[in-house]
């Protein structure tokens, strides 16, 4: 996160905006960071492959960025998104998530638990949409419970 309080402006990545917090927050992980990590990277590599049989035209870590103006603050945003899917002329942003806990949960509890994620993917959907406003798009957080690789999807409303 880089800050210009002469230039009013901001440049950060989409997900640091969407787990921004002011105060005092929890310092992180602990020993369990490294663990965690390579969880995730696992199970976005078996995710990945999935997804690359299922469909060839699949494309990964894609990179998404834009520029927004707010209160007179040039906001820079950039990020990647784990997977774009393109059928039937609609575009599916897919945002992989890994979980320690069994899935599926009741989307109103992962909406509660995990709010950045869902930031995550609708500011994805946002900047997308403003670069290209013409496309048809919808977004899709898969949470992934890293025990068992079972997953659970859910589809962000238009």
């Amino acid at each position: 996160m880089q800050f210009d309080l002469s230039k009013r402006s901001v440049k950060l990545s989409v997900g640091e905006l969407a787990d921004f917090a002011i105060g005092p927050r929890d310092g992180g992980d602990g020993p369990t960071g490294i663990w965690r990590a390579q969880l995730g990277s696992h199970w976005h590599r078996e995710m990945q492959a999935q997804t690359q049989a299922e469909d060839r035209n699949a494309r990964f870590e894609v990179t998404i960025e834009g520029t927004l103006v707010h209160h007179g603050w040039t906001i820079q945003l950039n990020g990647r998104i784990d997977q774009v899917l393109q059928h039937d002329g609609v575009t599916t942003l897919r945002e992989i998530k890994t979980l320690t806990r069994a899935v599926p949960v009741p989307e109103s509890e992962l909406r509660a638990d995990y709010p950045h994620y869902f930031a995550q993917l609708a500011t994805y959907l946002a900047l997308q949409r403003i670069a290209a406003p013409e496309i048809r798009l919808r977004g899709e957080l898969v949470f992934v419970e890293t025990g068992s690789g079972l997953s659970q999807t859910i589809t962000l409303p238009d």
